[in-house]
């Protein structure tokens, strides 16, 4: 029977660097994720020297996980440390993966936040667009309501990726994979704006990213988060919407418009329709909502 001991420790910390860097297609966040669970059960491992290294061992571990952090996130620790363990049973570095005998928690399904019509319009009207920051900061609401962009994909965009006079942009999305995105007349006006007159002031270093910081650099997914996290705030609107719920709300108000679904899809870069079907189980349950309140039978 396996023991903990410092050497195992030690390999699992020389090959986490390999296993990482087999994928160099995926997302920073998904790696980021990886290194994150995979350090968290290598420090449990520090922590439980010299005992048997086995399927109990493994269950204390994501046992602990539970009662400190959500659900979502110990479904994706069971899945990291799963793959993780499979690498190396694979190249002979662990004698069991015990990870595959731990079933992952079932979670109930539920629909994303969505903002209205009205609400989008709010937080786009309440940016302050007599300052320059304010500008760079309606565009980015704006293309990403427009668009369904993703915030790492926004983060991603560079310069010569937007083409303003087409109304379009090729973004760099999950999976290494390039799609077109589209979007409007609003969208077009203002990101005109942005890039004839703020962003050639920002763009101090001859950067190629499109949104800047006020020092010219690649603004950060964070910081991305944090100004539209400020935006809602500040427009009075619901605290559990974020950043995803423009993606969320470009969506449902495209399949409320009678947008294909295969299109929507192709909009949003999702692998299958089935994950992108989430969207017309939300204008179900809001047909069904309008139906409950109007109908007198109802």
């Amino acid at each position: 029977m396996q023991k903990v001991t410092k050497k195992l420790i030690s390999d699992l910390k020389k090959n986490k660097k390999n296993y990482l860097d087999q994928n160099p297609s995926l997302s920073f966040y998904t790696i980021r994720n990886q290194n994150l669970d995979i350090e968290n059960f290598i420090n449990f491992l520090s922590m439980n020297l010299n005992e048997k290294f086995d399927l109990n061992l493994s269950r204390k571990f994501i046992s602990e996980k539970n009662k400190s952090t959500s659900l979502k996130s110990v479904q994706r620790l069971i899945s990291h440390m799963k793959s993780f363990f499979t690498y190396l049973t694979k190249i002979g570095k662990c004698e069991k993966n015990y990870f595959e005998s731990i079933p992952k928690p079932k979670s109930n399904k539920s629909l994303p936040k969505i903002a209205s019509y009205k609400e989008i319009n709010e937080l786009i009207e309440i940016v302050d667009t007599d300052s320059e920051l304010g500008i760079r900061d309606k565009s980015i609401i704006e293309l990403i309501y427009s668009t369904g962009m993703r915030v790492s994909e926004v983060n991603f965009l560079n310069l010569d990726d937007v083409d303003i006079n087409l109304g379009q942009a090729i973004v760099f999305g999950k999976g290494a994979k390039y799609r077109t995105v589209i979007f409007g007349e609003k969208a077009k006006f203002i990101l005109s704006k942005y890039i004839n007159v703020i962003r050639k002031k920002l763009n101090l270093e001859n950067e190629k990213a499109f949104f800047l910081t006020n020092k010219g650099k690649r603004l950060s997914i964070r910081s991305i988060q944090n100004l539209i996290k400020k935006y809602i705030n500040k427009a009075g609107l619901d605290s559990k919407y974020h950043t995803h719920t423009l993606r969320h709300s470009f969506a449902t108000h495209m399949i409320d418009g009678g947008a294909d679904l295969r299109v929507v899809q192709e909009l949003l870069g999702h692998s299958t329709a089935k994950t992108t079907e989430i969207y017309t189980h939300i204008s179900v349950e809001k047909s069904r909502a309008i139906y409950t309140k109007a109908h007198p039978k109802a």
